[in-house]
């Protein structure tokens, strides 16, 4: 039988790591924060403490509660994930609540090194491995972008020029006409910073009625 202190001190654990890995979240401004992340933490904690008890006092599964945490903790992160178009977000998130569950309990079970180790790597996978990613942005990359415009003889130079002043190189360039409007399909091949740049400039164009990477 697990005495109280141990308790108090499995599920105040839980809230403590669970809350350095959700204040890191919420300065990121990701939808799971901290109250989120905390929460799941202790929750999945005393669900774990739950089961062992059931299984000290009534001869339970031990498993049975811990295995429905990992399905049921499924639901949530899929909450977190949003399509819109071909962009997928939300799936780090996703899996940090998964991760965040499975802390809380290692803290349930008293594996309080599997717990901390989690949360130490987790954290260096989001401060610094995201920092490093971010040095990269400078790399050439293929990319695609379609623009619906107005049908003006001088709108595709000034998208060309606009692009180029970012230092993108256009492989190639499709043009057509749908519903009275341009409709340019371009793969481009700049930086992933550069992109994104030369996206704002072009979206800031009147003539331009709509871009889709």
């Amino acid at each position: 039988m697990i005495i109280t202190e141990e308790i108090i001190i499995r599920i105040l654990s839980a809230l403590i790591l669970g809350g350095i890995i959700g204040l890191e979240r919420q300065y990121h401004d990701k939808p799971a924060g901290f109250a989120t992340n905390t929460l799941i933490c202790a929750g999945s904690a005393v669900f774990t403490l739950l089961s062992l008890t059931a299984a000290f006092h009534y001869g339970a599964d031990p498993a049975r509660i811990a295995a429905q945490i990992v399905a049921g903790v499924g639901f949530l992160g899929a909450g977190s994930i949003l399509r819109d178009g071909n962009k997928i977000s939300g799936l780090t998130t996703a899996a940090g609540i998964w991760l965040v569950a499975a802390v809380g309990m290692a803290c349930g079970y008293g594996e309080f090194v599997i717990a901390g180790t989690a949360t130490i790597f987790v954290l260096i996978l989001q401060l610094f491995i995201r920092k490093l990613m971010n040095s990269f942005d400078h790399i050439r990359l293929y990319d695609s972008l379609t623009i619906k415009c107005e049908p003006s003889a001088d709108i595709l130079p000034k998208i060309r020029e606009t692009l180029q002043k970012h230092q993108g190189e256009i492989i190639k360039e499709d043009l057509f006409k749908e519903d009275g409007l341009f409709v340019v399909k371009m793969i481009i091949n700049m930086s992933k910073k550069a992109f994104s740049e030369s996206f704002q400039d072009l979206i800031l164009m009147k003539e331009i009625k709509s871009l889709d990477k």
